[in-house]
């Protein structure tokens, strides 16, 4: 439940050892890598002065960045298209990611399979370009195929234009109510869902004068070539065997692949996983810096890895520096990445905090907060153990057969809590005599329920400003820590207020004179507005104003107005936590009541539609809700989320390995 210590990483190494290097900090894969140059540039790169490293010192005026590997976007294109002929599985596969090999003899073997899959391939686009061409036309001379006339008597009449095309069947309706205008013999030879088939046959004297007509019927010609003899039926029999062969050989060619498959598929499999490590090297290389002799590496990397990456790189060690420097000695101008790390229960709630924004690396990880309070939002507002069970099997579903695993996890653990407020309740799909309630049911205690729902929001209030107390302790703020409308002050502010309030309810009276709470709030409020020359002032700091004064005090009345509306606005807002209980039991109290006015099987229909659409629509409503009250009430008090996402250089592993039968063969 904490944002991992992270320390940079420096790393100096000889040209020679580069691709072994970065090979190894792929397959570590947690280096999130900081562009070298810029380091160095601006001095925060770490050299060691010792003799051993004085070459590396002295080199680094010849610095230069890393030039990119022109050769890996068409090698892995090659690959990925060997993968895809091959119908294999496009995963990295652990066995050969971690064996060495050189990328020049891996791009050979690559473009060796690749052209002749290639070769192949396009012998294969040729022939379906040609089976294509095949199929149309034996379409079309089959729309003839009753025609016992040659084609080639059809084609060559010398006086006479002959034709075969189709058009819509409206405008084929048209054209025969008007047939006696039209300067040709026309005859319908095929009929097809939408459109007619005709034949024309008419004077080529007139042949203009039809084409305008065909044009206004939206009649297209069709490209039948002339060189063919025999009727239509014969000319139809022959394409079919031409087909036929046609398929034979394109059927021969699939089997060819076939074989190469079965004489290179395991090669295939070796040479993608070493262009995938070879992709991902080059991105750790970009950010590299190369000198004479050396290159020069930056990173951050989790404190908790740096044994491993030192085993990795043991190999190398006798002539590689390695330097780490906590993330707090390296500078306000370099922000270390956000890396969570949670409990398996709370994890799933780290895409809701990422939706409104990473915690910076020096702010509270609010995962556990948000997911305790949230499931608590949402089960209070939408307790049931039935449709809690739905969104339980929801969420396992979705996060073990269809791989969410992030909107799984939130589903199910919201089912879990929707189910347990069901069991307070007394609820299982809306019914409330099929189990006593354990604490309270809604509709009885109507007060209760609003009331509880304020409780909470002034629990859940308060965490919030201690969770932005600690931040600023973290940042060490004194201003807005101690003296802000959010820090120590706003929340004795916040106390003292409710505190009286919940009081004088109660008892319709104070333990102390009422001038004396307000005077003391008062004070409060006045040291939020002067917080920012109060700060000042104990750090000795000048000016005791960072802007104009006028301006800032001008600002901080307002300020006073805002803290009081928004400390009041905050705690009322968690009401909707108790109303949408009780609309809740209302909705499905609606359907019941329909169900009761309907004696037969329809009652039990709408109550299974009733519940489907209390599942649904108000089981967004509610998440939307529960969104809205950590997002706007509790986020807004302590949460700035302006981190940098941790995203080291990685490979995708698959865990196990899927057997293949072939067998191995080299080019």
């Amino acid at each position: 439940m904490a944002v991992e210590r992270m320390e940079m990483l420096n790393l100096i190494g000889q040209i020679s050892d580069m691709d072994f290097i970065s090979r190894e900090l792929v397959l570590l894969g947690c280096i999130h890598m900081v562009n070298a140059m810029h380091e160095i540039d601006n001095n925060n790169f770490t050299i060691s002065a010792s003799e051993l490293n004085m070459d590396a010192l002295v080199d680094v005026n010849f610095i230069r960045p890393y030039p990119r590997d022109v050769r890996i976007a068409e090698v892995a294109h090659q690959a990925e298209t060997l993968m895809e002929a091959f119908d294999l599985e496009k995963a990295v596969l652990p066995e050969y990611a971690e064996e060495d090999f050189d990328f020049a003899l891996t791009s050979d073997k690559v473009a060796g399979m690749y052209q002749r899959l290639q070769a192949i391939r396009d012998e294969m686009a040729g022939l379906d370009k040609t089976l294509e061409n095949k199929r149309k036309l034996h379409k079309y001379f089959t729309y003839m195929k009753d025609i016992d006339i040659r084609w080639e008597d059809l084609t060559g009449m010398e006086y006479f234009d002959f034709s075969i095309g189709m058009m819509p069947k409206d405008n084929a309706v048209k054209l025969k109510n008007n047939y006696s205008d039209i300067p040709a013999v026309l005859y319908k030879v095929d009929t097809l869902p939408d459109r007619v088939v005709v034949i024309s046959i008419a004077p080529k004297s007139l042949k203009v004068e039809l084409d305008r007509i065909f044009n206004s019927l939206s009649f297209k010609k069709l490209d039948v070539p002339e060189d063919y003899s025999g009727t239509p039926r014969e000319i139809t029999e022959r394409l079919t065997g031409e087909i036929q062969g046609l398929e034979a050989e394109m059927a021969g060619l699939r089997d060819r692949i076939e074989n190469l498959k079965s004489e290179y598929g395991d090669e295939v499999l070796r040479s993608y996983s070493h262009v995938k490590v070879y992709e991902k090297m080059e991105v750790v290389k970009r950010d590299a810096a190369l000198s004479t002799e050396f290159f020069y590496l930056a990173g951050w990397i989790p404190a908790r890895k740096k044994a491993e990456l030192e085993k990795r790189l043991e190999p190398v060690t006798s002539r590689t520096q390695i330097h780490y420097k906590a993330a707090e000695t390296v500078g306000k101008r370099i922000t270390p990445p956000t890396k969570l790390r949670n409990p398996v229960f709370i994890r799933p709630f780290e895409a809701l905090v990422a939706m409104y924004g990473i915690p910076s690396y020096n702010e509270l990880d609010p995962t556990a907060f948000v997911g305790i309070s949230y499931m608590v939002l949402f089960g209070a507002m939408f307790g049931d153990l039935g449709q809690g069970l739905i969104f339980l099997l929801a969420g396992l579903y979705l996060s073990r057969v269809r791989h969410r695993s992030a909107l799984g996890g939130v589903l199910s653990r919201l089912g879990l809590s929707s189910m347990v407020f069901g069991a307070l309740y007394g609820s299982v799909f809306g019914f409330e005599e099929v189990i006593p309630a354990l604490l309270v049911r809604p509709m009885e205690d109507i007060n209760a329920m609003l009331i509880g729902a304020i409780a909470l929001g002034v629990v859940l209030l308060t965490t919030a400003y201690i969770y932005n107390l600690a931040n600023a302790i973290r940042r060490r703020d004194l201003k807005d820590g101690l003296f802000g409308q959010n820090g120590l002050a706003g929340l004795l502010f916040y106390w003292i207020l409710i505190t009286t309030v919940l009081m004088y309810a109660l008892n319709g009276t104070l333990p102390v004179p009422l001038p004396a709470v307000i005077a003391v709030l008062a004070v409060l409020l006045g040291v939020t507005v002067v917080k920012e020359p109060l700060a000042n002032l104990i750090r000795r700091k000048t000016p005791l104003h960072d802007e104009k004064v006028s301006d800032y005090y001008i600002e901080s009345g307002f300020g006073i107005l805002e803290t009081i509306l928004s400390m009041l606005s905050n705690t009322i807002s968690f009401i909707r936590v108790g109303a949408f209980a009780l609309n809740h039991v209302g909705l499905f109290i609606a359907f019941l009541t329909m169900s009761e006015m309907i004696h037969n099987a329809s009652g039990v229909l709408i109550l299974i539609i009733g519940n489907l659409v209390i599942i649904g629509l108000e089981g967004l409503i509610v998440f939307i809700q529960g969104l809205r009250l950590e997002y706007y009430e509790l986020f807004s008090k302590y949460y700035e989320g302006s981190g940098v996402p941790y995203e080291p250089v990685r490979l995708g592993y698959r865990l196990k390995r899927r057997p293949f039968a072939g067998r191995k063969a080299a080019l």
